[in-house]
């Protein structure tokens, strides 16, 4: 349980850290910057396998193509709503719409068996629905708008990524690390073509570039490592409460640095930390009942 109280931790102050540097360091040079990082990262823990891992990729480039394109709608998004709309408001919709959209798929997908999956994905829409309304009455612009539909594209392309490892997992047999490795290289190329090319060299500080390394390790490197750790000692199911917890955690921190997040949004953080672990417990005693009859 600790590998995912200390991803929580980390992803809320990584969102937060995202916040802070979108008012001195572009967004696009942030993500060119931390995958670039990534990408050398995870090579380098791959090095003895990188042949076999590329001739695979080779093998089915369109599944390869795919998960890339989502990777980078997910990560620019992740790097461009926390400064527009906050971390923790970009948090809660990143992570509420993903748990919906695996809600209300399983709950499609078969009913009689996931039913209650359903209705608890359109509890956590109504949540969704209220949040939004609170941060438009709040401030209502083009640029909040946007904010708001790059969280929630993020957390769709998240949904469909997951999806998608699932698939490279099973047909190019390929590990979580592998896929690490792989996954980012087309985000590179997109993130350099929207750089601020004409005052590009004022962001090459001593300052910026300690800050964009610190970055990469906090959002993408240890956050991952963390949440692999935590997966092979509790269920997917204890791991998605503890993370379920990570919007909450984001809205005290901001609330401490920056004292901007109202008692309306903090509620509704809370309330879906709430839904996410009594739906837990209620699948946990239904299971126990049936067992016992």
């Amino acid at each position: 349980m600790i590998y995912s109280v200390i991803f929580v931790f980390m992803t809320a102050f990584s969102m937060l850290f995202v916040q802070h540097l979108d008012a001195t360091i572009p967004a696009m040079l942030s993500l060119f910057m931390t995958t670039i990082i990534a990408v050398c990262y995870f090579n380098f823990v791959n090095l003895n396998n990188l042949k076999s891992i590329y001739n695979t990729c080779w093998k089915h480039k369109k599944l390869w193509l795919a998960m890339m394109i989502s990777v980078f709608v997910m990560r620019a998004g992740a790097m461009i709503a926390p400064g527009i709309i906050g971390a923790s408001l970009h948090g809660f919709l990143y992570f509420s719409w993903l748990g919906a959209l695996g809600f209300l798929s399983l709950g499609w997908q078969d009913w009689q068996k996931n039913g209650v999956k359903f209705y608890c994905g359109l509890c956590i829409v109504s949540l969704i629905i209220v949040n939004i309304c609170f941060a438009l009455n709040n401030t209502f612009s083009e640029k909040i708008l946007f904010g708001l539909f790059c969280s929630l594209i993020s957390g769709t392309s998240a949904f469909v990524y997951f999806k998608q490892s699932q698939t490279i997992i099973k047909t190019m047999q390929l590990s979580a690390s592998k896929i690490l490795a792989i996954r980012f290289y087309l985000t590179i190329p997109l993130a350099f073509a929207f750089l601020p090319f004409n005052d590009l060299t004022k962001y090459f500080s001593f300052e910026s570039l300690s800050s964009i390394i610190l970055l990469a390790f906090i959002s993408m490197i240890i956050p991952l490592y963390f949440s692999q750790k935590a997966l092979e000692k509790i269920t997917s199911e204890q791991n998605a409460i503890i993370m379920s917890f990570c919007p909450a955690l984001t809205a005290v921190f901001q609330e401490i640095i920056y004292q901007d997040v109202t008692i309306q949004s903090g509620f509704v953080y809370l309330l879906y930390s709430v839904i996410i672990t009594s739906f837990y417990f209620i699948q946990k005693n239904n299971k126990k009942m049936e067992q016992l009859a």
